[in-house]
C-alpha cells in the first residue's frame, strides 16, 4: 500500500522553518511522504532535515507580479503532478493563490486535495472600504479552487464561512500553529540568562520591562504604544521594541519627538526570544490586525501576561483573565493598563499564571499537530 503523501507550499522557506517542520515532522513518523516547496527552500539545511524532498519556485512576494501567474504557476503544477500528492497544503497569500490557480484545472481523478490555511485574511472587520472589497474578492475567486479552508481566529472563521466558493462545512477553525510550551515554560531559562538580557539592554532589577515583538511596519503600530508610554507615568516602565523593519529609523525619530528615549530600547532583531520573555514583565501587542499572534502566545506560555488591544488575532488568545484588553485606539485605556499591570505585581503575576493555563489548554503544539492530522484523515476520506 503507498503511504499518503503531502506537500507544503509556502512563499518564503522561514514560514517552513519557524513554523511547520514539527508537522512534517510528526506526519513522517506515522509513515507520510511530506514535502516541501517555497522560494529558496533547497538552500536551507533545517528544511531539508525535516522533509522528504525540498523545491524552489521563483515566485515574488508581491502579490501583483504577473510571473507568479504566468511562470511560477507552471513550475508548481509540474512538481505537483510529478509528486502525485494525496494533499497540498498551501499556506501564505501569494504561494496560496498562485498554488490554487495553478491546480483549479487538474483532473478530478488526478487533483489533490487542496488545504489552505489563512494565517489572517488581508480583510478585516472596520478596513477602509477599498481594499477590503480587493483583498476579499481574491479570497473569494480563490475559495472555488479549495477543498478545505482553515481559519485561525474567530472573525476569519465567520468571514470564511460567508465567503461564497467553498461550503461552510469545509471551513475549519484550528487556533495557529502551535506553541512549544516546554521551551517557553517558567525555569526553563537560566535566570542569570535572564538577568544577563536586561543588563544589556541597560535595565534595573526595579524597571518593568514591557516587550513588544513585530516587525517595525505600519500594521505593528508602534506608535500608538509610544503615545500611550508618553502618558505613564511611573518612569520604572521601560519599552523594549524587539525586532526590525523599514520604519525603525521612523519609530527612532518619533521615540525622540516624544521625549522618551531615556523609556525606550530598541533591542534589534532577536533568536533569544525565550530569554527576552523570561526578563519581560509584561508583553504589549496593538496590532492593526493579527492572524494569531505568535509572540503573544510565547509569552503567554512564559507566564508574562499581555496587555493588548481588541484586535482580530489580539483578542482571540488573550482576555481579561490572561492579560488586559482594551479598545483598540484608545491611547489612554492602553496608559492605564500598562500603569495597571506594572503596579500591582502580585495580579500581574496571577494573570501570568492564568495565561500559561490558558495556552496549556488551547494553543500547545501537540493539540494543534493533532487537529491538523484530523484534518488530513478526513480529507483522506473523502476521497473515497
Amino acid at each position: 500500500m503507498t503511504p499518503p503523501s503531502a506537500i507544503f507550499v509556502t512563499t518564503v522557506p522561514i514560514t517552513l522553518e519557524a513554523f511547520l517542520t514539527p508537522f512534517a515532522q510528526s506526519l513522517r513518523s506515522k509513515g507520510w511522504r511530506v514535502d516541501a516547496l517555497a522560494n529558496g527552500a533547497t538552500e536551507n539545511e533545517h528544511i531539508a532535515t525535516s522533509f522528504d524532498h525540498c523545491y524552489d519556485v521563483a515566485w515574488s512576494r508581491n502579490p501583483l507580479d504577473p510571473r507568479n501567474l504566468l511562470t511560477s504557476a507552471s513550475t508548481v503544477r509540474e512538481i505537483v503532478e510529478a509528486g502525485s500528492y494525496d494533499i497540498v497544503h498551501v499556506h501564505t497569500p501569494v504561494a496560496a493563490f498562485v498554488t490554487r490557480w495553478a491546480l483549479r484545472a487538474l483532473p478530478r481523478a488526478t487533483r489533490p486535495i487542496v488545504i489552505y490555511t489563512a494565517h489572517g485574511f488581508h480583510f478585516y472587520g472596520g478596513q477602509r472600504p477599498l481594499p477590503h472589497a480587493v483583498f476579499r474578492t481574491f479570497e473569494r475567486l480563490a475559495a472555488r479552487w479549495t477543498d478545505y479552508l482553515v481559519t485561525i481566529n474567530a472573525e476569519d472563521e465567520m468571514a470564511a464561512k460567508r465567503l461564497g466558493g467553498i461550503s461552510p462545512n469545509r471551513v475549519r477553525r484550528i487556533p495557529g500553529i502551535g506553541v512549544d510550551v516546554d521551551r517557553f515554560a517558567p525555569g526553563v531559562v537560566a535566570a542569570a540568562d535572564a538577568a544577563t538580557a536586561r543588563s544589556e539592554l541597560s535595565l534595573s532589577d526595579t524597571d518593568f520591562m514591557l516587550t513588544m515583538i513585530a516587525e517595525f511596519s505600519p500594521v505593528k503600530r508602534h506608535d500608538h504604544v509610544l503615545q500611550a508610554i508618553s502618558r505613564v507615568r511611573d518612569e520604572r516602565i521601560v519599552l523594549v521594541l524587539v525586532g526590525d523593519g523599514p520604519l525603525e529609523a521612523q519609530v527612532r525619530d518619533r521615540v525622540a519627538a516624544l521625549g522618551l528615549t531615556k523609556r525606550v530600547r530598541f533591542a534589534g532583531y532577536r533568536r533569544d526570544i525565550a530569554a527576552v520573555l523570561a526578563a519581560s514583565d509584561a508583553l504589549v501587542l496593538v496590532s492593526e490586525r493579527e492572524g494569531l499572534n505568535r509572540s503573544a502566545l510565547e509569552a503567554m506560555a512564559s507566564s508574562r501576561p499581555v496587555i493588548g488591544t481588541d484586535t482580530r488575532g489580539i483578542a482571540d488568545a488573550v482576555d481579561n483573565r490572561s492579560g488586559w484588553i482594551v479598545a483598540k485606539n484608545d491611547v489612554t485605556a492602553l496608559a492605564a493598563a500598562i500603569e495597571a499591570a506594572a503596579g500591582d505585581p502580585t495580579e500581574c503575576a496571577r494573570r501570568g499564571h492564568a495565561a500559561r493555563e490558558r495556552v496549556l489548554r488551547e494553543f500547545a503544539l501537540p493539540r494543534i499537530i493533532a487537529e491538523y492530522e484530523e484534518l488530513y484523515r478526513e480529507a483522506l476520506a473523502s476521497r473515497v
